[in-house]
């Protein structure tokens, strides 16, 4: 019985630190205006778009967008006078 209880305890606590480092593998980036993928990886940029802006791979057609080099395609097209635009 206690062997079980301590053996569901440990369980518990390995799957909690794995949870974390999954939360914690993005990285806030953005800090730079002139440069806002400076903090990202190779093969990640800054999506600006995110609150907070964090590093992540391009994004997908329909994701919201602030420039066009987050977009697989390269293009983030934005209405007239908007600050967000949609991954084409």
């Amino acid at each position: 019985m206690f062997k079980k209880l301590v053996l569901t305890v440990a369980m518990i606590v390995s799957m909690a630190f794995v949870a974390q480092d999954s939360f914690a593998a993005d990285t806030k980036c953005g800090a730079s205006a002139k440069d806002p993928d400076a903090e990202c990886g190779k093969g990640t940029v800054c999506i600006l778009a995110m609150d907070p802006p964090v590093c992540k791979p391009p994004l997908e057609k329909g994701k919201p967008c602030k420039r066009d080099k987050v977009c697989v395609s390269n293009k983030c097209e934005k209405p007239a006078g908007a600050d967000k635009g949609i991954c084409s």
